[in-house]
């Protein structure tokens, strides 16, 4: 570990001191000072100083921008002594302290930069020196890919793979415009087979598809401290953590701790029962969205499917009682902070203090904490309410305990993020797959109408699991765009072995998902085309247990498996059911597939755009609850 500290620590100094060598950005001018430069030619140093003088006493920080500093006004007329004191006593009492900081902050930048520049040869030879040492007495290898050693004890070889550049390594997240996002990480696997080692990040990686191989290597879950695997925020132990929370469900590596948490969240609060209760709550904001589309002539139905996501996690999941000008307000929040998930600067090494109060990811995680917090005073007054956190709130385990409060927030915010995008992601690609595929859509149609004359308009348990087309329809879109291309990582606490191919200590390993749907044996065809949007889309395949994918993992693997994939499931067949209801037909506006390629989910560049045209049927029944 000290070994790669000190290599990490060198290349982050030789920048440093060859910026210092070559520029004078830092240091100013060798002609003349800093702040003449700013002004006008100065020959006569000591004005250079008295100006300089001026500035550190707090007037403000440039003399040409602050009028009162030197007694010129705008216009380039003068002043009097009077109003020139004046304007010091405002101008000290608003920036001194401002203009102070900047001004020490300066000093010592440029001081420090100053002496690299004087010993910026000897810096650098000793630096080439050190460099040369480490290279001489490790393995070059782990020299330009830190932390990517072999363990020499485990006779396994080491998958096939490679490493890309050196230090940063190969950005598998990279996507492409024809193929989707992450499709460099498709091409590894493709190049290397199912199990690859690559360096990424920093870290190095081991890529697992599979199945068995999956299963392989999350059986060594829960084994204990410094053994086995361990779930982990993605480089973020030192900031991610703090955005995204480490005490949730999804983070517990205790086994017994765990598993307190998973019949807590999941057989407490996920369960067939409670799902049947949240439905009215969700045919409702399915409805007002609908009815918003039908009065279009166009719509994007990413848009749609995102903000209904969204107001299904404030209404159901928090419980909020948000009025119509809370609501945009709410979502706009929400959005900044899952963007922020994806944010490179909260998976730097390193900690960097104050990050939740400057960055916008970290300001919209406080104001959710905060919605949660005053719902919760809400549920200590008045009791237990239908929404999802009152049942976390509530929740018991086996001894009569309740989950802390900060367990409550952390697990309340998990379903919220994961149940917002991946369902919003899946039912945009379920509209597209249904508007390039029309005959899909009459099926899903037809089946409706058949519910409707056993069941009724309302939603119910008993109706959607009577759409068993509609199930096998959304099934087959997550079998074809997952959401998510890679599942949790892990980090790997003691060596394992998965396929006859070792997985050393301190590296970390993911399952590839989509690379597992691509290489099963049920569905798979030399040409790709059973992934293929227009020509693999088939859901009658999950009809019959012959032909029905055998390796099917959406919502992830093993004993971190989603814990709101039942609700997920609601939640969407809801909406297409809805949907199917009142929508003559998907017509797209764009048959050709174009994907924004920087994201991590799939997601289409016209979000799905559809022509409207309403079915002929009876109006939209209005849903109170």
């Amino acid at each position: 570990m000290v070994m790669i500290m000190t290599r990490w620590i060198l290349l982050l100094l030789a920048p440093i001191i060859l910026l210092a060598s070559s520029s004078d950005a830092f240091v100013g001018s060798r002609r003349r000072p800093y702040c003449c430069t700013q002004h006008h030619d100065v020959s006569d140093k000591s004005k250079c100083c008295r100006l300089t003088r001026t500035t550190t006493a707090g007037v403000g920080l440039y003399p040409k921008l602050n009028p009162a500093a030197s007694n010129i006004k705008a216009d380039g007329s003068s002043v009097s002594s009077t109003t020139t004191t004046t304007s010091t006593t405002t101008t000290l009492g608003m920036t001194s302290a401002s203009s102070s900081i900047a001004t020490v902050t300066r000093s010592t930048l440029t001081a420090v930069f100053s002496q690299l520049r004087h010993h910026a040869k000897i810096l650098l030879l000793l630096l080439l020196t050190a460099s040369l040492v480490l290279a001489k007495r490790s393995n070059p290898q782990t020299l330009l890919w830190p932390g990517t050693q072999t363990d020499k004890d485990c006779d396994a070889p080491m998958p096939n793979g490679g490493y890309g550049c050196p230090f940063i390594g190969i950005n598998f997240m990279s996507g492409s415009k024809e193929k989707g996002p992450m499709y460099k990480l498709f091409q590894l696997g493709q190049k290397y087979g199912q199990i690859y080692r690559l360096f990424a990040f920093g870290i190095p990686l081991v890529s697992i598809s599979g199945k068995e191989n999956v299963k392989a290597f999350l059986k060594n879950e829960f084994k204990g401290e410094g053994k086995g695997i361990n779930n982990v925020l993605f480089g973020g132990e030192h900031n991610m953590s703090e955005l995204f929370g480490d005490k949730s469900l999804l983070y517990e590596n205790d086994s017994s701790k765990h598993g307190r948490l998973r019949r807590m969240v999941g057989e407490g609060v996920m369960t067939p029962v409670a799902i049947s209760e949240a439905l009215p709550s969700i045919q409702e904001l399915a409805s007002k969205q609908i009815d918003i589309v039908l009065k279009e002539e166009t719509v994007q139905m990413e848009s749609v499917f995102h903000q209904f996501t969204l107001d299904f996690a404030w209404k159901q999941i928090l419980g909020l009682e948000l009025t119509e000008e809370d609501i945009p307000e709410f979502r706009k929040q929400m959005e900044q902070w899952i963007v922020g998930l994806v944010d490179p600067l909260y998976l730097v090494p390193f900690r960097i203090p104050g990050l939740m109060t400057m960055t916008k990811a970290g300001r919209a995680k406080s104001y959710i904490v905060s919605k949660i917090e005053q719902k919760l005073q809400t549920l200590d007054r008045d009791g237990p309410d239908s929404s999802t956190l009152s049942k976390l709130y509530f929740a018991t385990d086996e001894d009569g305990d309740k989950l802390t409060r900060e367990e409550v927030i952390q697990n309340a915010m998990l379903l919220i993020a994961a149940g917002s995008e991946t369902s919003s992601t899946t039912l945009t690609n379920a509209a597209l797959l249904l508007g390039l595929h029309p005959n899909v859509w009459r099926k899903v149609q037809s089946e409706q109408e058949k519910i409707i004359a056993e069941f009724g308009e309302d939603v119910t348990r008993e109706s959607l699991d009577k759409s068993i087309y509609l199930d096998s329809v959304i099934k087959e879109t997550l079998r074809i765009s997952v959401p998510f291309s890679l599942g949790e990582i892990r980090r790997v606490e003691d060596t394992v072995v998965v396929d006859g191919k070792q997985i050393p200590k301190n590296w970390f390993g993911f399952f590839n998902v989509k690379q597992t749907h691509w290489d099963d044996p049920r569905t798979f065809k030399e040409d790709g085309s059973h992934m293929d949007y227009k020509k693999g889309f088939e859901p009658e395949r999950w009809l019959d247990d012959s032909t029905k994918p055998s390796e099917f993992m959406p919502f992830g693997e093993g004993a971190h498996r989603c814990v709101g994939e039942r609700l997920g499931y609601a939640e969407m067949k809801t909406f297409l059911s809805l949907l199917a209801r009142r929508l003559e037909k998907v017509d797209l506006v764009n048959d050709d597939i174009v994907w924004k390629s920087n994201l991590l989910l799939p997601s289409p560049v016209d979000g799905a755009e559809i022509r409207i045209f309403p079915a002929d049927t009876t109006p939209a029944v209005e849903y109170m609850i």
